[in-house]
Parts: C-alpha cells; structure tokens; sequence
C-alpha cells in the first residue's frame, strides 16, 4: 500500500505549482452533500462532455479540460500548459518529469480569477484483498501535509463499487484551494480520483464534479 499513499501524497505536493497570480479567494468552509449508497445512473454520453480514459478506468468531463493518459499524450499536454503563460512553467516541468505518476490527469483550459489550475487526476495501485476503504484512508490521511485540512470523509459506492469520499481545504503559495478525492476499490486494485480547484470557484465547479465522478467506469 506504500507506493499508491506516496503517489497520494505527491501529488498533492504537486499543486503547490497549479497556480498562476491572480486574485486570491477567502476560503470558506467546504460543504458536500450527503453520499447515497446507490447513486443514479449517468448517462454514457453526455452533450458538450468529453471521455477521457487510461489505465483501464473512464470518466467524462467537459469539453473544455484537456488531456488525458499522459503515457501517450505528455507532449501534447505539456506544450498546451506552456500556452497558458509562463506562471505555468512549473507545473508543465512536473507533469513533464512525471508522465507515470498518473492514470489520467486532465486540467481545465479555462482558468479562473485565483490563477488555480483547476485539475483532475487518477491514480492507482495494489493492495491485499483484506484492505477496506476504510482501513485505506486511514493510512493515506497520515501522510497529508500540515497545508491540507480534510473536513468531511464519507463512504459511499461508485460504478458498484465501494468507495470513500474525503473533502479537503488547503492553501499553497497564498492561493486557497479545495479538493475532493473519491477512493474506490475493485477487488485488490485501488484508485483515487482527484478533483481540485481553487476555493473561489468551488460552489460553481461542485456540480461538475458530481456529475463526472458518476460517470466513472472501470473497465473488466
């Protein structure tokens, strides 16, 4: 379980350089909605959305984010953050230095006000069979740097499967900025989904996310 808590961990070090300079937001006090045990289904297909896949797992997002599996598109993916102006230069050295790091990792091209690269990322890893999600987050919440504060975690199920749902506030170079990461398990395979954005666009983006984790599709 060691290496899928340390890729936890850095990448949530990595977002110490998803910020440009812009206005800084005062953070207020994350709220998710209460999880159901059995959500609705999602459509498979949904209008102005686009399906990004990698390492055997699926989720749609909309048109606007880019990216994808970095193992076939890093140079794409790096050049376009290079696009965005030079206070993205050090997340492009990241992602460029890293291409393994992550199953999926996908940005939005429309930033906001903040500067906070709004950015969803996929990792996974092997753990015993015996390893609940419980049990899971327990461990991998030790290892959280003193800059991330988790406010909610809830169990709920996802695509069938069971998962948690942690709720995080977090502040790097001065930018405050929010997160929820959904950790699901099939059979003895883990993986975490990582939704971040800055903590002015939370309420807008929130919606979005929910709707993306619902379409999230492992595939056999």
């Amino acid at each position: 379980m060691n290496k899928g808590i340390c890729l936890l961990f850095l990448c949530l070090l990595s977002f110490s350089a998803l910020s440009g300079c812009g206005e800084v937001a005062t953070a207020q006090p994350t709220a998710l909605p209460e999880p159901t045990a059995t959500p609705a289904p999602t459509a498979t297909s949904i209008p102005g959305w686009e399906e990004f896949e990698g390492g055997g797992i699926e989720l749609w997002l909309p048109e606007s984010y880019e990216g994808g599996d970095l193992t076939k598109d890093v140079g794409v993916v790096v050049e376009r953050l290079r696009s965005l102006g030079p206070s993205f230069e050090q997340v492009a050295q990241t992602i460029e230095a890293n291409p393994t790091m992550f199953v999926i990792w996908v940005f939005d091209s429309v930033v906001g006000e903040s500067g906070f690269l709004t950015n969803v990322n996929v990792t996974t890893e092997q753990v015993m069979s015996a390893v609940s999600i419980d049990t899971y987050l327990d461990a991998a919440l030790q290892q959280f740097p003193a800059e991330f504060q988790v406010v909610q975690r809830d169990l709920l199920t996802l695509d069938d499967h069971p998962a948690g749902r942690v709720a995080v506030d977090f502040t790097v170079s001065g930018v405050p900025g929010k997160e929820v990461i959904y950790i699901v398990k099939d059979g003895t395979t883990i993986w975490a989904v990582t939704y971040a954005t800055g903590a002015g666009e939370w309420e807008q983006r929130l919606p979005d996310f929910e709707e993306s984790i619902q379409t999230l599709a492992i595939q056999p």
